[in-house]
């Protein structure tokens, strides 16, 4: 018995085969600029730098399934019929947009053609579909926030606030600026539903976590907000449509485009179509289960149980996390999580991660004339730094997104009363636990909304903090995560770990290699539902805790929590002091 996962990324599609065991035991990629390199993409899209558009051509992808699965077959002799279950993660936010063609040429696929064959341009309304890296549609952004009350109640309605990359946005863009294309749009899909479509073989509704990537659906009453898909589909009463009638045939019409979405849990969506069947061996009784968003696959990788995070520290930092408060904020985003009905997945993005800290780095280097990639200096000075010495300094080499500032630098100093003292520079060697002491802080303070109340104590000398016009509580900065597990490239730096995890103060602090976490939280979703569907009755959580193998590398930290709650005002103090 095997299980597939997959991830259709920005540059290439893999696939995982895992085992009873949850053990990997075969791997395909085709990377899309070195294996297609007749589309012409660069690292696998289209950009036009004038307009901001970001958009990858939807054939190239029904190539790279070809192409994996005929690897599969004639150079692995891959045995498909014993596969008994697949899913798998795709780019978030991004959509195709297919014609009512779409459904006959799938469902009527000859087993002796391609998916590339089967599926001709009239299939498609748009030929190409917009990636998460798209800027275009800043227009679109203003308008989302401001239909609704703002980009706080936006965040509240759908767990985020407007972005260019979000669905929602994306569409309205499409409607306006390409009609034609839209009214012949008959189903607008996730790239998620849009690969797991092709493994059933007809239309694969919306994944209700991946949905709730699009600003469109109302994550509190898990339905799609009508306001917003009015905003989507240029009918909102600002847009100067004051005809109710025209406004809920527009809405309508929206709704019927994006379909139905599918709840979350273990359920299969179908089995493999007759086309897989015939033309590659699987066995008809495959079933095949949601395909949710990349992020929201990351999360299924591990065993992350509620205020448990993952934090990945790479040339961005990114925080994930489980959790069952929803505390929306528009600095950072809430989805309903993939697995676990009754629960959430909070993600924080960092622009300034890897990049800040080899800065830093470079400028010790120089002045000790070690060798540039060096970080052995960097290290002592973080092995030496034993505990908060009242020091921070916040290092922005590019905009940030939380909080939204500009690029720049800020050094500081705490004063005894609690205020704080800007300096215009200090010795090189105290930028380094000084640049890991601010970042460790700001994922703690911004995290503690979404951790449950574990203690109706408050710290010694916490007090509620307004970070990014939004007060957090004491009591919420009087919480603590259960387990943070590290990844990225950054995270294999012992020292640096090991700072985070000082700071952020979890009971368990571990590191773990994962390159095909995407794939991989795929394939153990798979292996779960099927699971469940034979009759088991561990949750997600129980099932992957019961089976995992990953290897994950203790952190060892000493407990310094409670020393750096001092830096939680600080750091507050410092962001509010900085230029927009």
């Amino acid at each position: 018995m095997s299980f597939l996962g997959l991830d259709l990324s920005t540059q290439q599609l893999k696939l995982l085969v895992t085992n009873e065991q949850l053990e990997v035991t075969n791997s395909y990629a085709i990377e899309f600029e070195k294996h297609l390199p007749h589309y012409n993409t660069t690292k696998g899209v289209y950009t036009n730098e004038e307009t901001g558009s970001v958009v990858a051509p939807v054939v190239m992808w029904l190539e790279a399934l070809d192409m994996i699965l005929e690897q599969m077959k004639k150079d692995d002799d891959f045995d498909f019929a014993s596969v008994k279950g697949i899913s798998g993660s795709c780019q978030q936010h991004g959509s195709v947009y297919v014609s009512s063609k779409f459904h006959t040429a799938l469902e009527k696929a000859s087993s002796d053609k391609s998916f590339k064959e089967s599926l001709t341009e009239e299939c498609f309304a748009l030929q190409t579909a917009p990636n998460w890296q798209d800027h275009s549609t800043g227009e679109e952004i203003k308008i989302f926030e401001d239909y609704i009350g703002g980009k706080e109640e936006l965040a509240k309605v759908t767990g985020s606030r407007a972005h260019y990359r979000f669905t929602g946005t994306q569409i309205r863009k499409i409607a306006k600026d390409h009609p034609k294309e839209y009214a012949n749009t008959d189903r607008i899909q996730l790239v998620s539903s849009f690969l797991a479509s092709l493994f059933i073989g007809k239309v694969a509704n919306l994944e209700e976590a991946d949905a709730t990537g699009m600003n469109l659906y109302d994550v509190p009453n898990r339905k799609w907000s009508e306001e917003l898909l009015a905003t989507c589909s240029l009918s909102h009463e600002k847009d100067g449509v004051t005809d109710e009638s025209e406004r809920a045939k527009a809405v309508e019409s929206l709704k019927q485009k994006l379909g139905d979405v599918t709840p979350v849990g273990y359920d299969n969506i179908g089995s493999v179509s007759p086309y897989l069947v015939k033309r590659y061996g699987f066995s008809p009784d495959c079933k095949v289960y949601a395909f949710t968003g990349d992020n929201l696959a990351t999360i299924l990788s591990l065993p992350l149980n509620q205020d448990e995070l993952l934090i990945s520290l790479g040339t961005s930092t990114t925080v994930l996390l489980v959790t069952k408060t929803y505390a929306p904020s528009s600095n950072y985003h809430l989805f309903i999580h993939p697995t676990i009905p009754d629960a959430y997945m909070g993600m924080i993005c960092y622009c300034n991660g890897s990049l800040a800290r080899e800065k830093v780095r470079d400028v010790l280097n120089e002045k000790y004339h070690k060798p540039h990639a060096d970080w052995t200096l960097f290290d002592e000075l973080l092995e030496k730094s034993t505990s908060f010495d009242n020091k921070l300094g916040v290092y922005f080499p590019l905009g940030e997104i939380v909080p939204n500032r500009r690029a720049q630098t800020l050094r500081a100093t705490l004063n005894s009363d609690g205020s704080i003292k800007v300096v215009d520079s200090w010795d090189a060697e105290i930028d380094a636990p000084a640049i890991l002491h601010s970042q460790a802080l700001s994922c703690r303070a911004r995290a503690s909304p979404m951790l449950s109340i574990h203690t109706e104590t408050v710290a010694p000398q916490c007090e509620d903090l307004e970070f990014d016009e939004k007060t957090i509580s004491a009591i919420n900065l009087s919480q603590r995560p259960h387990k943070v597990v590290f990844v990225g490239g950054a995270s294999k730096n012992i020292h640096i770990s090991r700072k985070f995890a000082e700071v952020l103060g979890a009971g368990e602090n571990l590191r773990f290699d994962n390159p095909n976490a995407c794939a991989l939280g795929g394939a153990f979703k798979a292996s779960w539902s099927v699971y469940r569907e034979e009759g088991g009755n561990d949750d997600y959580h129980k099932y992957l805790t019961g089976k995992f193998k990953g290897g994950m590398e203790v952190v060892e930290a000493e407990d310094k929590w409670e020393q750096f709650i001092p830096g939680l005002k600080m750091l507050k103090q410092m962001e509010d002091v900085l230029e927009h």
